[in-house]
């Protein structure tokens, strides 16, 4: 089902890439804009949220309703806006094994002598518009009014907590390594990772879907268990994986001190 699902996935992400301009008239109000979103978007990727979000919806449906990949895109859309504003912070010139898209950008401007911004603010207004589109996609699907509210109020609520997630991981950088605690650091992976990827798209598509409250309760606490069990595989592939297939320096989570449960553990049993 994962494989057939992210098949109809990507095709529906193509299309939506073409679309693009008749659906935002982006092309003509940015060629630059429009270029450099699409480009993004189509970057290949495990879309792993849209297809968690279908499958909780099939696990509660037997019809596929129109619309319902095109609506799934909005958790691929909302990723994205997160992952170009957060390549920002990490001054990371590379996502997905090609340049950040602040890094493009920069690129561009270089011809632009005149220029008072940078590819750093570029992209945050393209995260932006990214984010916008995002809303707007999750409401293509064809489902029951009162249910598609209350499964937007979860997606919006998802990239809450996400944000948080992120908020509270940079303050954290700041606090001497001996002072942080393992709780610290799963409270992260909770809000950075696991809510908006494995609990909150099974969760929204289930209530989509119609599921009862306490079947959504018990897919979202699974997913979070489930979420931050891929973040901890995720610190140790980035470390100690191979930069082809991460598509970043295996020294990206050192030389930022960020405050992984790996490195916690390697300076709490260093002697």
């Amino acid at each position: 089902m994962f494989l057939k699902i992210k098949i109809g996935i990507e095709k529906e992400l193509a299309a939506y890439a073409r679309r693009m301009d008749k659906l935002y008239s982006l092309r003509q109000l940015s060629p630059l804009l429009f270029k450099t979103i699409k480009e993004f978007i189509c970057r290949p990727g495990k879309r792993i949220r849209p297809v968690l979000f279908c499958i909780g919806y099939l696990g509660f449906s037997k019809k596929t309703p129109p619309g319902l990949y095109r609506s799934a895109l909005s958790l691929e859309l909302l990723h994205d806006f997160m992952l170009v504003h957060d390549d920002i912070i990490d001054k990371s010139d590379t996502r997905r094994g090609r340049p950040s898209m602040h890094a493009l950008l920069n690129r561009y401007l270089r011809t632009d002598k005149k220029a008072k911004f940078n590819g750093e603010d570029l992209t945050i207004v393209a995260g932006d518009v990214m984010y916008s589109m995002a809303l707007d996609a999750f409401l293509s699907v064809k489902e029951d009014m009162r249910r598609k509210e209350e499964a937007l109020r979860k997606l919006i609520s998802a990239a809450l907590y996400t944000g948080s997630g992120e908020f509270i991981e940079l303050i954290l950088g700041t606090r001497p390594i001996e002072k942080v605690t393992r709780e610290d650091i799963y409270k992260i992976y909770d809000h950075k990772t696991a809510n908006y990827t494995f609990a909150s798209p099974l969760s929204i598509g289930a209530t989509l879907a119609g599921a009862k409250p306490e079947q959504v309760k018990k897919l979202f606490s699974n997913g979070m268990l489930v979420g931050r069990a891929f973040q901890i595989k995720d610190d140790i592939i980035g470390t100690f994986g191979e930069e082809k297939d991460t598509g970043k320096s295996n020294l990206t989570d050192i030389k930022e001190a960020k405050r992984t449960l790996l490195i916690w553990h390697a300076f709490n049993h260093s002697g």
